[in-house]
């Protein structure tokens, strides 16, 4: 088989195994730094949180239609947050697997795990979700999510 082989992924053409070669710890680092800097901008609200999507973006939430564009995906977050039953307090995120698709194109799997608190009171249960994100590096270098997507594990 080609080391050449290309992947056809949502009508973008990435780079096969002969690209991955050229990932560096500084790639790894930069994944790291950018999910850092998007969690941490959750406290300048949710127009902030929804800026490290790409334009065109996108969430697949569960249970729920898809969430299109900066814009849609702070509204949804917003919607998700006010009618949600609980607080979350989070206890800690696992990377599960930070994958190098080409130089510019990450897949990030990982877990979050903590309680759901009621917000009307009540004993907190604990919760165990999993993500996928698909990173895309512009060309000025920083990178985005250019798709979300997760659900619980029960």
């Amino acid at each position: 088989m080609s080391t050449h082989l290309r992947l056809a992924l949502g009508g973008i053409l990435v780079a096969g195994p002969a690209s991955l070669s050229g990932q560096t710890a500084a790639d790894s680092a930069s994944v790291t730094a950018f999910y850092g800097e998007w969690f941490g901008s959750t406290r300048q609200g949710l127009e902030r949180y929804a800026s490290f999507y790409a334009t065109g973006g996108m969430i697949l939430p569960p249970g729920a239609p898809p969430a299109v564009g900066r814009a849609a995906i702070a509204q949804w977050l917003g919607q998700a947050q006010t009618t949600s039953p609980y607080r979350i307090r989070p206890e800690g995120i696992a990377v599960d697997e930070m994958r190098f698709l080409g130089l510019d194109w990450v897949v990030y799997r990982s877990t979050l795990r903590g309680q759901r608190v009621p917000k009307a009171g009540g004993e907190p249960a604990p919760f165990e979700t999993k993500y996928v994100d698909l990173l895309h590096r512009t060309e000025a270098g920083r990178w985005e999510v250019a798709y979300r997507m997760w659900n619980d594990n029960r």
